[in-house]
């Protein structure tokens, strides 16, 4: 593929949908040693949209939960065109555990500490109104760690937060991707939220 630098579309607002912030309050998170990388496949003709996320025998996805007006809020993408061979981005993924249990403690938190992930989000914006009918919907579940994984970048648990309630603050970081944002477009709306259904349970041969 040729790695011109031109840019190919309209910098414009869509008036038939326009943008709007946020993200719904589930995402899901998985373990990237346990993602089939090599098996990854991409929307025909595209390089930042997947068709699938196949999992080793085994694994599955955990969703995470979160509450308020503002779930997840602080999460972002930040570019930077420094690097010599290009520009990279880093993403930060905030949330909470609400929950300080020694089971959580063990299965959860002490796993954030040493591990690399990868989380699913669904934007609020959609595009279920794109004027391509292949690109209805290809916005809504967008990924990250798909590259360089997420990472821990901060977590505290205070006892006396309003927000946290004495459960866990967690931030996790991908830094330096080579990709702004990537997106899980399993075909329609419909069939990749059929497609995450199916990752909840644990992936068979």
């Amino acid at each position: 593929m040729n790695c011109d630098n031109f840019i190919k579309a309209a910098i414009e607002k869509s008036c038939a949908e326009p943008i709007m912030p946020g993200v719904e309050r589930t995402a899901w998170i998985g373990n990237r040693a346990q993602l089939d990388i090599a098996s990854l496949e991409f929307v025909e003709g595209t390089t930042n949209q997947v068709l699938n996320l196949p999992l080793l025998t085994g694994a599955q996805l955990y969703p995470i939960i979160q509450y308020g007006a503002k779930p997840f809020e602080g999460l972002k993408i930040d570019l930077d065109g420094s690097g010599k061979l290009g520009g990279t981005a880093s993403t930060e993924f905030p949330f909470i555990v609400p929950d300080n249990s020694p089971s959580v403690c063990e299965n959860i938190i002490d796993k954030l500490l040493d591990g690399e992930f990868f989380v699913i989000w669904q934007n609020k914006h959609k595009n279920l109104r794109a004027a391509n009918e292949k690109e209805r919907g290809a916005s809504a579940y967008q990924i990250a760690g798909l590259f360089n994984g997420l990472t821990l970048s901060a977590g505290s648990c205070e006892k006396y937060s309003d927000d946290t309630r004495s459960g866990w603050a967690i931030t996790l970081k991908e830094e330096k991707a080579p990709r702004s944002a990537m997106f899980l477009n399993a075909g329609s709306l419909a069939a990749t939220e059929a497609l995450i259904k199916t990752m909840l349970a644990p992936a068979t041969a």
